[in-house]
């Protein structure tokens, strides 16, 4: 996981950068409403701690990841906001824990990466208590290829000299480019393939929600991802 260590700062829950192009409230807000009833919660591939710091304040949380600089920053941002959070190094496909122990469990953009994010999900639920929720957040992914505009390339010219030359950020292109090489030949996560591995193993979508780009997008975060493909929220219980 040295790639991923490398490039943990950029998913700092405090990061100055987030707030350029995404709406922290908003995803704490889908995440919490998602788990409303939920007490135990487990966070698989938390990464830098973002939105778990911050639902720790509702749920008992758990946070598993296997980069130790994520896990790090994580813990430090947890302390800050005052919160007891339960940090494991553990592999996303092996969760650590018995079965039907967890009320909720949810995935934020951490299945693409895994070369098996049907064993991954397929564990989540495993872990699961019975009538417990599994939330899953992921790019709908269609495999074709995007075309950028004009515009998303100024604006993101624009985000990449702010974070180079005021905020004084490492440019971490090029680990972003190991790392899309590395995956490319990865399963492809989409709404098709998570819902359907929830139905196989005996969960029941409860919601699905397609409009969390527009949701979650500042006005410069919407010029800069409108090329790109859209998320989806895929909330299921289990029977």
């Amino acid at each position: 996981m040295e790639l991923w260590d490398q490039i943990a700062f950029e998913y700092d829950p405090k990061s100055p950068l987030r707030r350029i192009w995404t709406k922290n409230r908003v995803w704490i807000d889908v995440i919490r409403d998602a788990l409303y009833g939920c007490k135990k919660v487990l966070d698989v591939g938390c990464g830098a701690g973002f939105p778990s710091v911050f639902l720790a304040k509702w749920f008992d949380m758990f946070c598993l990841d296997l980069s130790k600089n994520m896990l790090l920053l994580a813990s430090k941002r947890a302390k800050e906001e005052g919160v007891k959070i339960k940090f494991l190094r553990a592999d996303s496909c092996r969760l650590p824990f018995k079965d039907s122990v967890f009320d909720g469990v949810y995935c934020k953009f951490a299945l693409w990466p895994l070369k098996s994010p049907e064993e991954a999900i397929k564990e989540m639920i495993r872990v699961l208590k019975p009538d417990g929720k599994i939330a899953i957040v992921e790019v709908d992914r269609k495999g074709k290829k995007q075309s950028v505009s004009l515009r998303s390339k100024i604006f993101y010219s624009v985000y990449l000299w702010i974070k180079q030359k005021i905020l004084k950020y490492p440019d971490t292109r090029p680990i972003w480019k190991r790392l899309m090489k590395e995956t490319e030949k990865n399963p492809r996560v989409n709404l098709d393939m998570v819902s359907g591995v929830l139905r196989k193993n005996n969960c029941k979508i409860l919601k699905i929600e397609t409009r969390l780009k527009q949701m979650t997008y500042t006005a410069i975060g919407k010029i800069m991802g409108s090329d790109h493909e859209d998320y989806f929220l895929c909330l299921a219980k289990k029977e």
